[in-house]
């Protein structure tokens, strides 16, 4: 749970924050386990900004909100879940990872991108996660009714703001990206929004700013926002689309701290995981409170991060 929070939250990645992912992840020290939470994660995070910025509202919220049944309601739901359904099933991937890989490198291809990011090649050891991954994105590529520029930029925004140093996914996507959308390169992986993401005049600068906020702060679209957009001319269909873009894209780049966590070389130039591994009362951290096990952040520290 802290390892998928963590990696969640935190951008841009600074020292502390990159310390603890790999405390997290060397913690686990299971590698199947890590590639199943890693798909959840990408899961939740790309369904939650859709929900978030689509306005989508809990059903019967105010039973959620009192502090009497608070937790007590999801305790319940998830029981009667247990008694209906056979949770056992484990699903089988209808293709190998090699096929699906193929895959991977012709939707690349077709969408102008110079090679495969590296984090699609660490899911194939996972075909079941490399498959769910897969399909959400030829989905979305395939029946997106926005013009391609705009899902493109949308993508390439997302990971340029969510993205951590050195990501293959960044140098991937990077081409889709215009000059006119990003001023400052370095703004690229910050959670402020670029200078000229501020103005609403244009579709096109409407649209680069609606996708930055999907990936970095989707709570705050408001149904004004998507009016606007929807004025300068784009259906409900095509918002839908530029918002599964950003939210597909971000997610990836979350996806992609699980990937460095576990690799030999960790996380950070100097090996973090590896380094770990070979002094386990060294952890990442230390002299930090400690929280379920794992070494938790100075609060202070982790929201000098976030400046949305």
């Amino acid at each position: 749970m802290a390892l998928a929070a963590h990696a969640t939250v935190a951008s841009p990645l600074g020292e502390v924050d990159l310390g603890w992912i790999a405390a997290a992840a060397a913690r686990v020290d299971d590698a199947d386990l890590l590639l199943e939470a890693a798909g959840v994660v990408f899961a939740f995070n790309f369904i939650n900004r859709i929900a978030d910025a689509r306005r989508v509202r809990l059903e019967y919220r105010f039973l959620r909100e009192l502090k009497q049944t608070r937790a007590w309601i999801e305790r319940r739901l998830a029981s009667l879940i247990g008694l209906l359904y056979d949770l056992s099933y484990r699903h089988e991937p209808g293709r190998s990872s090699a096929e699906m890989l193929d895959r991977a490198g012709f939707l690349f291809d077709r969408l102008g991108a110079a090679e495969v990011p590296e984090l699609f090649t660490w899911l194939a050891r996972s075909p079941a996660v490399l498959e769910g991954v897969l399909e959400m994105l030829e989905v979305n590529v395939s029946s997106a009714r926005v013009r391609i520029d705009l899902w493109k930029e949308a993508a390439a925004i997302a990971v340029g703001s969510r993205a951590m140093p050195g990501s293959g996914l960044g140098r991937a996507v990077g081409p889709w990206l215009s000059q006119e959308s990003m001023s400052d390169s370095n703004a690229r992986g910050t959670r402020t929004a670029p200078a000229d993401l501020a103005s609403d005049s244009g579709l096109v600068s409407a649209c680069r700013r609606y996708a930055w906020k999907v990936a970095n702060a989707a709570y705050t679209i408001t149904e004004e926002q998507i009016r606007a957009i929807a004025a300068l001319g784009l259906s409900d269909a095509e918002i839908l689309d530029l918002t599964m873009a950003a939210a597909l894209f971000s997610a990836l780049a979350i996806l992609e701290r699980f990937r460095a966590a576990a690799q030999p070389g960790g996380l950070g130039t100097g090996g973090i995981v590896s380094y770990l591994a070979n002094h386990p009362g060294e952890e990442a951290g230390v002299g930090q409170p400690r929280t379920i096990g794992l070494v938790g952040p100075d609060p202070g520290q982790l929201a000098s991060n976030i400046t949305v």
